[in-house]
C-alpha cells in the first residue's frame, strides 16, 4: 500500500500546499501519521510549554526540591492531558464538520506564549501588579489548542484520508447541493412531461 507521501505527486500545486502548509506544519507532516495525531501534537505543545517553565517554577517554589518536582510533574502531566483532550476534540469537529484548513495568525499565535510568560514571571516576583495569573496561563496555553483546532486537525484528516485511499479533494457540500438541485429539477421536469 503507498503512503500519503507518494500520493501527493498526482496532486496539484495548490492541493499539496494546503496538505503541507507552514514549515512548523510540515514538522508535523514529517512524523508518522500514528505519532502526530492532533491528541499528541497538543500534548506535545504542554510538555514544551512545562519545559519552558521548569526554572520559573523553581523560583516561584524558593528552590525547594520536592514542592518544585511536585509542581512541575503536576501541572505538566495536567496540561498534557488537557490538551491532548483539546486536541482530540478537534480532531472530532474535524472529522464531523470536514472544513479544510485555516491558517491562524501566525504573528498573534507566535508572541501571546511570550507575552503570558512575561506576566507569569513579573506576577511572581511583584513585577507586574495586579495582573491576573490567569491570564498568563491563558495567552501561554491558547496558542496551542488554536493552531491544532484550525489548521492540523483538518489537514491530519486530509492526509490520512489520502493514506487510506480517498481523495480529501473530493466533491464538496456545495458541489453536493448542486447535484441534488439538478436532480430536483430533472424530476421536475419528468413529472411535468407524464
Amino acid at each position: 500500500m503507498e503512503s500519503w507521501r507518494q500520493r501527493l505527486e498526482s496532486l496539484d500545486e495548490a492541493q499539496t500546499e494546503m496538505l503541507l502548509g507552514s514549515p512548523m506544519t510540515q514538522r508535523f507532516a514529517a512524523w508518522p501519521l500514528s505519532v502526530s495525531h492532533p491528541a499528541v501534537v497538543g500534548a506535545f505543545y504542554g510538555l514544551l510549554l512545562m519545559a519552558a517553565l521548569i526554572i520559573p517554577i523553581g523560583y516561584h517554589n524558593s528552590w525547594n526540591v520536592e514542592f518544585w518536582f511536585r509542581e512541575v510533574a503536576f501541572r505538566g502531566l495536567s496540561i498534557a492531558l488537557g490538551l491532548a483532550l483539546a486536541g482530540q476534540f478537534s480532531s472530532l469537529i474535524s472529522k464531523f464538520f470536514q472544513r479544510p484548513p485555516i491558517t491562524p495568525p501566525r504573528a498573534v499565535l507566535f508572541i501571546m506564549p511570550f507575552a503570558g510568560f512575561i506576566i507569569l514571571l513579573g506576577s511572581w516576583m511583584d513585577l507586574v501588579p495586579q495582573i491576573p495569573e490567569v491570564l498568563a496561563w491563558l495567552l501561554m496555553l491558547a496558542p496551542g489548542p488554536i493552531y491544532v483546532h484550525l489548521s492540523w486537525a483538518p489537514r491530519y484528516r486530509m492526509l490520512t484520508m489520502l493514506e487510506d485511499g480517498k481523495d480529501p479533494f473530493g466533491p464538496s457540500r456545495v458541489e453536493l447541493g448542486q447535484q441534488e438541485m439538478e436532480q430536483e429539477l430533472v424530476d421536475a421536469v419528468n413529472a411535468i412531461d407524464d
